[in-house]
C-alpha cells in the first residue's frame, strides 16, 4: 500500500527550507532549485506544490505569520490568577525580537519579504494583514491595562501599538547588525513599558 503523503506537512517542510535559506543567504537565493536542495527533495517535488517562486513566497509569508502568531499567543498565555498587561506586552516583544537563531532567520526573512512586497500586491496584503493582527492584540492589551488601573489613563491604544511595534522593529534591526545587545533591547522594551504604567 503506497505511503500517504501529508501535503500540508510537505508544504511546511519546504517553507522551513525557504526560511533557512533566507536567514542564511538572503531571499534572493531561495530559488525553487535551491529550496529543493535545502529541503532534500527533487525540483519536481517543489514544483508539484508551488508553480512559481512568487506562489511559494506567498505561502511562506502566511506560514511565517502563523508561526510567529502562535509563538506570541503561547508566550502570552494567561496562567491561573492572571497577569498584568505589561507582562503580556513584554512576552510579545520577546516572542518577536531576534534573540536566537530561529528568530534571527525569521526576522531576516520577514525583512526580505517586506522589500519584495512592494512589487507584489498579494504579498503586500498578506504582510498588512499580519501587521493589523499584531496591532490589534497590542491595542487590546493596552485597553485592558488601562481598565485594570495598571497603565496610565489617556493612552491611545491604537497609537501606542504602532509606537511599540516601531520600537521593536528598530531594536530588531540593531540586534541583526550587532549594534544592539539582547540585554539592551530587552531593557529598552521594559523602559518603554514602565513609562506607560500608572504612577504609584
Amino acid at each position: 500500500m503506497p505511503k500517504k503523503v501529508d501535503h500540508e506537512e510537505r508544504r511546511r517542510h519546504l517553507a522551513e527550507a525557504v526560511l533557512r535559506i533566507a536567514g542564511r543567504d538572503g531571499l534572493g537565493q531561495a530559488k525553487l532549485r535551491d529550496v529543493a536542495a535545502e529541503a532534500g527533495v527533487s525540483l519536481g517535488t517543489v514544483q508539484h506544490y508551488f508553480a512559481s517562486k512568487d506562489e511559494m513566497l506567498r505561502y511562506v509569508v502566511g506560514y511565517l505569520g502563523e508561526a510567529v502568531a502562535q509563538r506570541i499567543m503561547t508566550g502570552m498565555a494567561e496562567p491561573a490568577g492572571g497577569r498584568p498587561a505589561g507582562s503580556f506586552l513584554l512576552s510579545m516583544a520577546v516572542a518577536v525580537l531576534p534573540l536566537d537563531d530561529r528568530r534571527r532567520a525569521e526576522r531576516r526573512a520577514g525583512q526580505a519579504f517586506a522589500g519584495l512586497a512592494a512589487g507584489v500586491p498579494e504579498l503586500n496584503e498578506d504582510l498588512r494583514r499580519g501587521d493589523r493582527w499584531l496591532r490589534g492584540r497590542i491595542a487590546e492589551l493596552i485597553e485592558q491595562g488601562t481598565r485594570d488601573g495598571e497603565l496610565r489613563d489617556g493612552l491611545d491604544p491604537a497609537h501606542e501599538a504602532v509606537v511599540l511595534i516601531a520600537l521593536i522593529d528598530g531594536l530588531a534591526s540593531g540586534l541583526l547588525t550587532g549594534v544592539r545587545e539582547p540585554s539592551q533591547a530587552l531593557d529598552a522594551v521594559r523602559y518603554h513599558l514602565d513609562r506607560l504604567a500608572r504612577p504609584v
